[in-house]
């Protein structure tokens, strides 16, 4: 599949009971693999298991088929009208999902503008706290979107690929190496460009996100380069998480290789900190097809291997992320634990228009996060602190939530601004306003009308849950991404559980 190709994204809703799922899959399993393997992507969610998913997604029949966020399945139908409906749907979507690659490219085109302006010095996205982020935000987002879908990495990838090739990186990398600039032959510009990328991914004062503490070329030749990278941000936590966790990066890297070389060029990652090595080290080729095939269909076995890893990661970070935060022991000796958010946004805004399921994956991610991951012993602590034993009514439960989401231990990792509680006249719902989170902040200005808070509402679910003891809906109702200057969650539980 080339890169200017969006994936479709196919989501089968199943679950043990339903009787009718199981023939259908078949079919869906055959025609895509049929030829079409490498434009669809087949995701299979048990609704008993994602009850969260099942309800974003209105699901009132099973089996229900979603193709690009719309239904055009649900109950049971005959082989051959299922079959006829989806080379209909599938091939009618693979034409208008051009839209999804104009609206990322737009959107990441506004972060850059945004980025440029921060780095520069010229506006703070973040007038109260900054416009550095804990390093372990960005892992943490990163892991959940990973380790809870596999189609995640390749979509990482491509977004990257975008933003190298329609991005300004060739521009900042022309500032870093004049020489790269003034290069009209291919081969010395090659070289120029591997210098440009160790400066790039080094400790500067020129535009300085704290990416990486140095780069090395470690071999190059005419047409291909292998370049190592010190303490990336995105793999620094040095823990084997099960797969390189830098595909956003070599997708970068590829597309920035591409339109400064005038070729299309490819980018693996062949060793990654956050996978057992000692570096994250890239190999760069020039002059092939940037073919990047989907990965296999996924199995309900593997899918649980994939969860249980997930959860066995998470509970290794924790105490990794908390260290750092009170400095007690920092992952990145030389750069530092903190960086840009211009490292994190791109992805995040880049995830929720090439691919609309993204936005549960990270809303999941982060809800575990919120039950699993570091900070349970602050809640609890707030619990005693007001001498009462959870689980405590929701309204109760949303005060503790704020004050343990401001409290300075929590506000070590400079993840968001000023949080408020917004009560309305129905003692049944609930408003929470955050500012300047790190995934939107200084977005509102390019208004890109789609919200990107799923990760914080997740891990607010998460946290709420231990509070409450039952499952909330959190439900973002307005977001810097659509124009507002402040981001707001709805909070209720179900009818049943009050």
């Amino acid at each position: 599949m080339s890169l200017d190709v969006t994936p479709l994204r196919l989501i089968m809703f199943t679950s043990v009971d339903c009787i009718y799922c199981p023939p259908i899959e078949l079919i869906v399993r055959e025609v895509v693999g049929s030829g079409m393997q490498d434009m669809i992507h087949v995701s299979t969610i048990d609704v008993d298991d994602d009850p969260e998913a099942a309800s974003r997604y209105s699901i009132s029949a099973l089996p229900t088929l979603v193709i690009n966020d719309v239904i055009v399945l649900q109950g049971g139908m005959d082989d051959d009208s299922v079959r006829d409906l989806l080379w209909t749907t599938l091939l009618g979507q693979a034409v208008s999902s051009e839209k999804a690659i104009q609206d990322t490219k737009n959107s990441l085109l506004a972060l850059t503008i945004n980025s440029m302006d921060s780095l520069n010095g010229s506006r703070i996205l973040r007038p109260s706290i900054g416009d550095y982020t804990h390093i372990g935000v960005y892992q943490q987002y990163l892991l959940s979107v990973y380790s809870l879908d596999p189609l995640i990495p390749h979509l990482l990838y491509k977004a990257g690929y975008q933003l190298g090739l329609f991005g300004i990186m060739h521009h900042v990398l022309t500032l870093l190496n004049p020489k790269l600039g003034r290069s009209p032959k291919r081969q010395l510009r090659f070289k120029h460009l591997a210098k440009a990328f160790e400066l790039y991914f080094s400790d500067r004062e020129l535009l300085p996100t704290r990416l990486a503490e140095s780069a090395q070329v470690l071999a190059i030749s005419d047409k291909e380069m292998t370049l190592r990278v010190i303490d990336m941000a995105s793999a620094s936590i040095r823990i084997d998480v099960g797969e390189p966790m830098c595909g956003f990066t070599a997708g970068q890297l590829a597309g920035v290789t591409s339109a400064i070389m005038g070729l299309t060029s490819e980018v693996d990652e062949i060793e990654c900190l956050a996978n057992g090595g000692e570096s994250c080290v890239f190999r760069i080729r020039t002059g092939v097809s940037g073919h990047k095939p989907l990965p296999p269909l996924e199995g309900k076995n593997e899918r649980a291997i994939r969860r249980q890893n997930f959860y066995e990661v998470i509970h290794e970070m924790t105490t990794i992320i908390q260290d750092s935060k009170i400095m007690r022991k920092i992952q990145r000796i030389q750069v530092g634990d903190f960086i840009h958010i211009s490292a994190l946004q791109p992805i995040i805004v880049s995830l929720k228009f090439l691919d609309r399921l993204s936005g549960t994956i990270l809303y999941n991610g982060g809800k575990e996060l919120g039950v699993f991951g570091p900070g349970k012993d602050l809640l609890y602590h707030l619990v005693q602190e007001k001498g009462i034993q959870a689980p405590v009514p929701l309204g109760e439960g949303i005060r503790l939530l704020i004050e343990y989401l401001s409290h300075p231990t929590t506000n070590l990792g400079r993840e968001y601004g000023l949080i408020k509680l917004i009560e309305g006249d129905d003692p049944s719902k609930y408003i929470i306003e955050i500012s300047e989170n790190a995934s939107v902040a200084g977005l509102h200005t390019a208004n890109l009308g789609v919200t990107f808070c799923d990760f914080t509402a997740g891990f607010m679910s998460g946290r709420l849950f231990i509070l409450i003891g039952i499952d909330p809906i959190i439900r973002e109702v307005e977001c810097q991404g659509t124009g507002n200057k402040r981001c707001k969650f709805e909070i209720t539980v179900h009818e049943q559980t009050n």
